[in-house]
């Protein structure tokens, strides 16, 4: 009975993990959390409790938060101070959610892991073109979650979906849909930072693709085809005006002189420069995770002042005027979990772990770079989930399929 419970957690997490994300993201991260605090009580009694802890994508991130809960102390003022940290909670809850993915054991498998995931994008795509489509809504995802929200974690679970062509089934091609999906939730929300990620992910995620399943004179003509065809496919796009919004990202030059025709572009352009003189400010611990965007505020540039709102838009940012150099350290131990995960994993998974491993930290990054992902909730507990997909993968990868 035991058995046949811990079993049906297991399956609640992976469906709330990869498929709620976009669906239902509060619901999903009610389960997902709860799951993870059930899953403790389960590694205390397992004898797979050692080697989950072992995993890199578990002690780095543990690392990564003991670093940042350092930062904290020297700007605490209040308990509540250090206990702010409790915002990224599901990251230090990656354990125990693999502990419960442990019950699959050989069932784990990338097929599963891909049909999930492709079926979580399939979602985001299908409620942002109900939005726009049926409710004639401006932007999709209103009705479920912020546009670009719902673009960063269709987009994540888009590409998290090609692990599924690393199986041996036949008929996997359907995997190949996920980016498609992807870019579909990106067109009806309208955002422009899931789009440049979407190139990233597109460009590193084809690589790693291609070098994992194809020889290398095979990997590297698909490589330049791939880039060629984006090249054209992004030019004529960019250059038609049937990007709309979208278009505006091509204008590199008015961004990077920080005087561009876009409100948006501008607010968060002031509010990076705006973390920079924080930093500078407070370089070794920053200033804490309290109201720091209200701190940051302070230091605007001469006539950028901007209304302080719950982040930055920027991952880096965000880490930098929190915990200064530590806080940095933290982000850089966070995005390297996965990667070291990954490619210390053994076995007939290790393609799989080494995919997930290197397409988490670039969708994490390349998003981060336009909307904070860590401390969102959804986004922080789908990085979690990943980190727990490896280290159950590159568990049961080195056990028996009998």
């Amino acid at each position: 009975m035991q058995a046949k419970l811990t079993f049906f957690l297991a399956w609640a997490a992976l469906v709330a993990g990869l498929i709620l994300p976009t669906i239902a993201p509060p619901v999903g991260n009610v389960i997902s959390i709860a799951l993870m605090l059930l899953g403790l009580f389960w590694l205390r009694g397992s004898p797979a409790t050692r080697d989950i802890l072992r995993q890199p994508t578990v002690w780095v991130s543990l690392l990564a938060g003991g670093v940042l809960l350092i930062a904290l102390i020297p700007t605490a003022r209040a308990p509540i101070d250090i206990l702010a940290i409790f915002v990224l909670t599901p990251l230090w809850l990656a354990a125990p959610h693999s502990g419960l993915l442990h019950r699959f054991g050989a069932r784990l498998t990338p097929w599963l892991i891909g049909v999930l995931s492709l079926i979580g994008a399939a979602g985001g795509a299908a409620i942002a073109g109900f939005d726009v489509l049926i409710l004639g809504l401006p932007r999709g995802g209103y009705s479920v979650n912020n546009p670009i929200h719902l673009a960063d974690l269709s987009l994540m679970l888009g590409f998290m979906a090609l692990v599924g062509l690393l199986d041996k089934r036949r008929g996997n091609l359907m995997f190949l849909l996920g980016p498609g999906f992807a870019l579909a939730t990106i067109w009806f929300s309208g955002s422009r930072g899931p789009l440049m990620a979407f190139i990233a992910l597109l460009a590193v995620g084809g690589v790693s693709m291609a070098w994992l399943t194809l020889r290398p004179k095979q990997a590297l003509a698909l490589i330049v085809l791939g880039c060629l065809g984006l090249g054209v496919a992004g030019f004529g796009i960019s250059h038609s005006g049937a990007a709309g919004r979208l278009g505006e990202i091509a204008n590199l030059n008015m961004m990077l002189t920080g005087n561009t025709r876009d409100d948006s572009t501008n607010e968060r352009l002031s509010m990076y420069r705006s973390a920079v003189g924080a930093f500078l400010a407070s370089p070794v611990y920053g200033h804490g995770m309290m109201d720091y965007t209200t701190k940051a505020a302070e230091y605007a540039p001469p006539g950028r002042s901007y209304t302080p709102s719950g982040h930055l838009h920027n991952d880096l940012a965000d880490f930098a005027v929190i915990g200064g150099s530590l806080g940095l350290l933290s982000y850089a131990l966070l995005l390297l979990a996965p990667l070291a995960g990954g490619f210390a994993a053994q076995g007939r998974y290790r393609r799989p772990a080494i995919y997930l491993g290197i397409v988490a930290p670039t969708g994490y990054f390349a998003m981060g770079l336009t909307n904070a992902m860590f401390g969102i909730l959804a986004q922080t507990t789908l990085y979690a989930v990943v980190l727990s997909l490896i280290a159950a993968l590159a568990i049961s990868g080195r056990e028996p399929t009998s």
